[in-house]
């Protein structure tokens, strides 16, 4: 090959690179500019509901909650409470040969209230909620229930996202209250353990430990990621077309979504209140 050619052949390649990156940057813009404006219908689907449709959202919002929160109870506790326990030993590791141990308890709950409980109950209800709500409304859409909704008056925000929505950050919010108390109780029982550590003082160093910020962060991080989460995967589950190999593509799809969302918006939401 003539060395010009070669030249611009490879010449070729940053251009082509670039121009990867812009297409899937703004396929990636267009899809958070749609699922926000699917939200911002949701909300103004919320804004008209009339009184005589509560008991329908009621119900529907109760099933969410117990299917997302009450289900996954067990496994949030189980994971919690390794994750409290494996979290203090290696904290315990780092600090017992500086003579810091009397500030396991304040690290461990900075830990597991700022980052660890939101992040891991945002994981969990991904791979139990968010995964079977892209089914649910892929399955729907292909089946024709969402216009059987459209034809007979029924609003599909209204009785399919809104409930999904607010059962998610009920849930969500209940599971990291959970989460974080357990976590907390493995990370104490470790300590009993292995240090002469009283329940008094534990529980005295956790009450100098949890402050306004961290209320904070677990509200605004519970109502992000249980908002968040049931509009993305709806709103990919009902991007699908005409083909139930479609199904398991936007379950995949909302799920890594979901899980990109609540790494991004956790970390903004530490840094907007830590940083």
């Amino acid at each position: 090959m003539p060395a010009a050619a070669t030249k611009d052949h490879y010449s070729r390649y940053p251009m082509a690179l670039a121009m990867r990156v812009g297409a899937a940057l703004r396929r990636s813009l267009a899809m958070a500019g749609s699922v926000v404006w699917l939200g911002l219908q949701v909300v103004r689907a919320t804004l008209r509901l009339r009184s005589d449709q509560f008991g329908v959202i009621y119900g529907i919002v109760r099933m969410q909650v117990r299917f997302t929160a009450l289900d996954a109870l067990a496994l949030t506790l189980f994971t919690a409470l390794l994750m409290g326990a494996i979290t203090l030993i290696e904290v315990f590791g780092q600090l017992s040969g500086l003579g810091a141990e009397n500030y396991l308890s304040h690290l461990l709950a900075q830990l597991v209230l700022r980052e660890l409980g939101p992040l891991l109950v945002g994981v969990i209800v991904i791979g139990r909620s968010g995964t079977a709500i892209a089914a649910e409304m892929a399955t729907m859409k292909l089946g024709g229930e969402v216009d059987a909704l459209c034809a007979m008056g029924v609003n599909p925000l209204q009785y399919l996202l809104l409930p999904r929505m607010l059962g998610g950050m009920i849930s969500v919010f209940t599971l990291i209250i959970c989460f974080d108390a357990m976590a907390l109780l493995g990370g104490f029982f470790v300590a009993w353990l292995r240090l002469p550590l009283s329940l008094r003082f534990f529980l005295n160093a956790l009450g100098g430990a949890i402050g306004g910020q961290e209320l904070a962060i677990t509200l605004l991080k519970s109502l992000a990621f249980g908002g968040a989460i049931p509009l993305l995967c709806a709103s990919f589950g009902l991007r699908v077309k005409s083909s139930t190999t479609e199904i398991p593509q936007a379950v995949t799809k909302a799920a890594v979504a979901s899980l990109l969302m609540v790494f991004i918006v956790g970390a903004l939401l530490s840094v907007a209140i830590y940083g």
